[in-house]
C-alpha cells in the first residue's frame, strides 16, 4: 500500500494541484530519502508526474525522478506553514515553497518511499492502465514459466507479471474470482480471468483508491459513486487470513483452508 490506482491517483494530483506555478524554494531534511531530487535544480521549474504500476515519476520541467511511495509516502499541499501537531507536515522531508506562496511537501510517515533513477524499472511489466495489451502479452506468453508453477496467491504480487498489484488487490482480484487461490496460478489464467483483473483495478481507481492506512486521495473525487469502497471491498480484512511466504497477510474465502492445509 499504496498499490497501482493510489500510485496513479497520487501522480495525477500532483500534476493537477502544480500546472500553474513553479517551485520558489526548497527545503530538504535530513530524514529525505528522495536523495536523486536534491540532484536537480528545482528552484524555477513546474512540478508534475505520471505513473507506471507502483512507480512515479516526478518531472521537474520533464527531468526525471522515478520514486516508490513505499508503504505510506505521499504529497500534501498548505497555504502556510504549520507544525508537528499536523502529521503530515510533521512527517515531511521535503518541502516545496511555490510561486503561489503554498507549500507542497513530500511526506512518508514510515519512510520507505525512495528515489530510484530517471527511468522505470526494468524489472516490472507492463502497466495494466497505459500498457494493457502488453500486459496481457506479456503474462499469456510467458505461461510456462517456472513462475506461473507457483501457488496463485503469491504470483499476483510478482512485479514482474502484475506490476502494480499488492495486498489488497490480490485478495479482491482473487476471491471474487471464487477458485482455489492455493493452486498453481497457471491452472487459472485465460483471457477471462485477465479480464476480471484489469476490471478490477480499474474500479479501485474509480473509487478514489484505497484509503487505507495513511495513504488518502487528496483529490477527493471518487469516478464511481454508485458503490462505496467498503462494500467493493469483500475480502480484504474481512475473511479468513493466513501469512505467506513474505510474512504478508492475505485474506480468503474460508472454504479454501482446506486446500492450505494440504
Amino acid at each position: 500500500m499504496p498499490e497501482i490506482s493510489e500510485v496513479r491517483l497520487t501522480s495525477e494530483w500532483v500534476t493537477q494541484k502544480n500546472k500553474d506555478r513553479t517551485i520558489v524554494e526548497v527545503e530538504y531534511l535530513n530524514s529525505n530519502k528522495l536523495s536523486m531530487v536534491e540532484d536537480i535544480n528545482v528552484i524555477g521549474t513546474t512540478l508534475s508526474a505520471t505513473s507506471r504500476g507502483k512507480e512515479m515519476k516526478l518531472l521537474f520541467n520533464n527531468i526525471p525522478v522515478v520514486i516508490t511511495l513505499g508503504m505510506s509516502g505521499g504529497f500534501k499541499n498548505f497555504k502556510e506553514r504549520l507544525d508537528d501537531s499536523n502529521m503530515g507536515w510533521k512527517h515531511a522531508h521535503i518541502r516545496f515553497t511555490m510561486s503561489d506562496g503554498n507549500i507542497f511537501i513530500w511526506t512518508d510517515v514510515r519512510r520507505f518511499g525512495k528515489s530510484l533513477g530517471k527511468d522505470w524499472g526494468t524489472k516490472r511489466g507492463p502497466d495494466i492502465f497505459d500498457e494493457e495489451e502488453l500486459f496481457r502479452k506479456n503474462i499469456l506468453d510467458n505461461l510456462e514459466h517456472r513462475d506461473f508453477g507457483k501457488p496463485a496467491h503469491e504470483v499476483l504480487m510478482n512485479q514482474q507479471w502484475f506490476n502494480g498489484i499488492g495486498n489488497y488487490l490480490r485478495a479482491e482480484i482473487i476471491g471474487k474470482w471464487d477458485v482455489n487461490p492455493f493452486q498453481p496460478i497457471r491452472d487459472i489464467i485465460d483471457k477471462p480471468f485477465l479480464g476480471h483483473l484489469i476490471s478490477q483495478v480499474h474500479d479501485s481507481y474509480r473509487l478514489g483508491g484505497g484509503e487505507l492506512y495513511t495513504w488518502m486521495n487528496e483529490n477527493k473525487t471518487p469516478i464511481n459513486r454508485d458503490i462505496t469502497w467498503s462494500d467493493w471491498m469483500q475480502f480484504y480484512g474481512k475473511r479468513e487470513n493466513m501469512k505467506d511466504k513474505q510474512k504478508r497477510t492475505f485474506w480468503f474465502d474460508k472454504k479454501w483452508k482446506k486446500d492450505l492445509e494440504v
